[in-house]
């Protein structure tokens, strides 16, 4: 566990992604970082069910292996998917947590081309 800056216990910091793809309904993107229940909260009772957690070392680490490798690869592995996802629609998220290692974000997408 982590603590702040005047020796309280802090709960652990995540990124939470979620797609959200159902026909007819189109597509919801929900990316957010906090508690998990801060982005649970920010995802609302609907989006929340589907939401991946990954903390801030291994989304760092996915974004910079993403880096490398061809799309088609990502498909299966949850953490490069949500490197590819945060790098798409949150570029400047995504620089951000290479270079410092975390970030505070919140972000909702929806589109439906029917």
């Amino acid at each position: 566990m982590m603590t702040d800056l005047n020796g309280g216990a802090m709960e652990a910091q995540y990124v939470g992604i979620n797609e959200y793809f159902a026909t007819g309904e189109g597509v919801t993107y929900v990316i957010a970082s906090g508690t998990k229940a801060q982005i649970n909260e920010f995802a609302g009772p609907y989006f929340s069910t589907g939401l991946g957690f990954y903390s801030f070392e291994e989304i760092k680490s996915a974004l910079i292996e993403f880096e490398s490798m061809n799309e088609t690869l990502i498909i299966d592995d949850k953490s490069l998917r949500a490197a590819h996802v945060l790098q798409t629609h949150l570029p400047s998220a995504a620089n951000f947590i290479k270079q410092f290692g975390f970030g505070t974000f919140s972000y909702k997408f929806h589109y439906n081309l029917s």
